[in-house]
């Protein structure tokens, strides 16, 4: 019988009143491709973050080859061959994408200084190991999510070389955790991502991957482990077992498939776009988004469906105010003209955005759940210029009772949070300004299938109090499922728009590779 590489034996972690891990115990066989599911909030990412290093007090024990394995932090977690891909992107966004691929350890010359051309001459065949064009000079800021994703996987992947510089070879007993990696990721980028871990394995790499995407897991996984309120439920061999049946197992329910916006009637119009065009200095394509045209109307759902850079977040900046470049057309909320310099400008007019970057631009760290909840709409809860803490307390019970958010209270650190009811606390953010139009930028993107079918219900309750949205999602069939109309951009224009019961993954995927002259 083939000997565990790492053992979990009652691994328990509390944070204050929360219990995040109770006693948790499994193991993961060399070489393997071990999936750990559950839902947001179930403990899978406090459970890397403690075989990684990054968490380093808690109860029970690991073992790693036979083992106890002890580590001090994130530095002595690789030394043993463990290192972690997380899902909240860890970069440093003012430095170059290959300083931060080698952060921490630097190339360095004979003489001691920055050897910078080694360091991108390193990390330019880490991309071309990943069949990707990422500028290792370019700064981490400049790039789009997808693409910063694949730096974090190019980080992780430069720690498989051995000391000596040898990427030809692995060391052996590797580890390497990946949280969610492919979230933000186009399909061809997830194929490609899948080639790097079949050519790590053959390498003798065990994987452990945390994902919600049951296709994922189904195609690659060799065994399954679920979480379920930080305990183990179970662990099933891939074969032995089938989607539905981790589903139930992960939530403790079925999650049925809801036949969103079957009674659903539209009303005014809220926004009109015509010939919306944003430039894009200095690109030879000249354009992020060209000649757009779209409407939606109240208690209606609009999908924009594109490949990433196809101009689906810049579209969504553009109505917020928010984008880079002032756009160029016409833009018209409940039929007057509206010019937005400043997202403040789009809010008091009555548009909400949910960020796709929930990191970088949805939540501050050093705040509560009740400040992020009531930060966008504190005018609700003031008199006479002062905040009224009762009216502000009430508030946040309400959006935390009304979304479900799963917190130790309204003072918690947004930190303690999921990811999953982080999102819910940024949704619930934007509904408390009480937008005519919410814009969801990838809403669900990282959100396990429980907080997802919760989400589509309430995006399906808003559109019946007649509010206007516009969603963007990597996930066809989330759009499939939840909107009324489904516009697609291809490389910023407007190639096809479908209406409920026309489209189709098909069409969709073929109208979002029609490049327009």
């Amino acid at each position: 019988m083939t000997q565990p590489l790492i053992r979990f034996d009652r691994v328990t972690k509390r944070f204050h009143a929360v219990t995040a891990l109770d006693s948790v115990s499994f193991d993961v066989l060399p070489g393997e491709f071990h999936a750990l599911c559950g839902e947001n909030g179930a403990g899978k990412s406090t459970l890397m973050k403690i075989l990684s290093g990054v968490i380093t007090e808690y109860d029970g024990q690991i073992e790693l080859a036979g083992k106890p394995l002890v580590v001090s932090g994130t530095r002595d977690a690789e030394s043993r061959g463990i290192s972690i891909i997380h899902q909240e992107l860890n970069l440093v966004s003012d430095l170059s994408v290959a300083a931060n691929i080698f952060l921490g350890r630097e190339l360095r010359t004979p003489f001691g200084l920055l050897d910078d051309r080694q360091m991108e001459r390193e990390a330019g065949k880490l991309f071309e190991q990943l069949d990707c064009r990422i500028d290792p000079r370019a700064a981490v800021r400049s790039l789009r999510i997808g693409d910063q994703q694949l730096v974090e996987i190019a980080k992780a992947l430069s720690l498989e070389a051995t000391e000596q510089g040898d990427s030809s070879t692995v060391p052996t007993r590797r580890t390497l955790i990946m949280d969610e990696p492919t979230s933000a990721l186009t399909e061809s980028e997830v194929e490609r991502l899948f080639r790097i871990i079949g050519r790590l394995r053959s390498q003798g790499v065990t994987i452990v991957y945390i994902s919600h995407k049951m296709d994922e897991i189904f195609q690659h996984a060799d065994r399954i482990t679920i979480l379920r309120d930080g305990q183990v439920v179970k662990t099933l061999d891939r074969f032995a077992t089938s989607p539905r049946e981790v589903t139930h197992l992960m939530v403790g329910r079925e999650i049925g498939a809801s036949d969103f916006g079957a009674n659903r009637s539209t009303g005014a119009e809220v926004l009109k776009v015509e010939q919306l065009s944003l430039p894009w200095r200095g690109h030879v394509r000249q354009w992020r988004l060209k000649d757009v045209n779209l409407t939606v109307r109240r208690g209606e759902v609009l999908g924009i469906a594109g490949l990433m850079g196809a101009g689906r977040t810049e579209l969504l900046e553009c109505l917020f105010g928010a984008s880079a470049e002032p756009p160029l057309g016409r833009i018209e909320l409940e039929g007057q003209p509206v010019q937005f310099a400043h997202p403040n400008q789009a809010l008091r007019a009555g548009i909400g955005l949910v960020t796709e970057d929930r990191k970088r631009y949805g939540i501050f760290t050093e705040m509560s759940v009740r400040e992020h909840i009531t930060l966008s709409s504190l005018s609700e809860v003031a008199s006479a210029g002062f905040v009224n803490a009762n009216a502000e307390n009430r508030a946040a019970d309400e959006s935390i009772g009304s979304l479900r958010v799963k917190t130790a209270g309204r003072e918690a650190a947004i930190t303690s949070l999921s990811g999953g009811n982080q999102q819910k606390c940024i949704i619930a953010r934007a509904l408390r300004t009480r937008p005519k139009l919410l814009l969801l930028d990838d809403p669900t993107r990282g959100i396990d299938v429980g907080a997802k079918s919760e989400i589509y219900r309430l995006i399906d309750e808003l559109c019946g109090q007649g509010l206007a949205i516009i969603i963007t999602s990597s996930e066809l069939p989330e759009l499939i499922t939840v909107c009324d109309r489904i516009m697609v951009l291809c490389e910023g224009r407007a190639t096809a728009e479908f209406k409920r019961g026309e489209f189709t993954e098909h069409k969709l995927m073929e109208a979002a590779t029609t490049v327009v002259a």
